[in-house]
């Protein structure tokens, strides 16, 4: 048990740095011992740092229904993550909260025998086009990483008008910061 808990503390201090200005004098015996207790705090049981939810960026959001497209942004109103709302479902743009590296994804699946033409736009400029074939119920999903600056918007647009999205649970627009 003793060993046990000397690895514990060694593989926690490895990777954890802990601080040198505490404040001993409420009821706490010293500064290690309140270091010790932060540091604990800030570990999950498998013995990781824990990041703040702040910190955080991740989105998922389904197409509602079985849309008719315009030549317009398609709009993914089901969320069912939005860590840090940097996704607007009533306009469907992701917009990046700081700088980094971002993955996005989508997969559109039409409806029935339909084909869908598609586009992904960063601050409104084309970035890559996508197409489903007509076929029935086809798909197609793509994964995009984008270097983004604060601010830098990203959408999927629809390219062509009367084109019917499967929605419910099958078309989707998701994300994440990488670093």
């Amino acid at each position: 048990m003793k060993v046990t808990i000397q690895l514990i503390l060694a593989f926690l201090t490895m990777g954890v740095s802990v601080s040198g200005d505490c404040d001993a004098g409420h009821g706490k015996t010293t500064c290690i011992t309140e270091d010790l207790l932060q540091m604990l705090m800030r570990v999950n049981k498998l013995g990781v740092p824990i990041q703040e939810t702040k910190k955080r960026i991740a989105f998922l959001a389904f197409v509602k229904g079985y849309p008719t497209t315009s030549i317009n942004v398609i709009k993914f109103e089901d969320v069912k993550t939005n860590i840090g709302n940097h996704y607007n479902p009533t306009t469907g743009v992701f917009t990046a909260p700081r700088n980094g590296l971002y993955v996005l994804s989508c997969m559109i699946m039409a409806y029935r025998a339909t084909s869908v033409n598609f586009e992904w736009r960063k601050n409104d400029a084309l970035f890559s086009y996508g197409f489903v074939d007509k076929t029935n119920s086809g798909s197609h999903s793509q994964t995009q990483i984008f270097e983004l600056a604060k601010g830098d918007r990203i959408y999927i647009k629809s390219r062509a008008s009367s084109q019917k999205l499967q929605g419910d649970l099958h078309s989707y627009f998701n994300g994440y910061v990488l670093q």
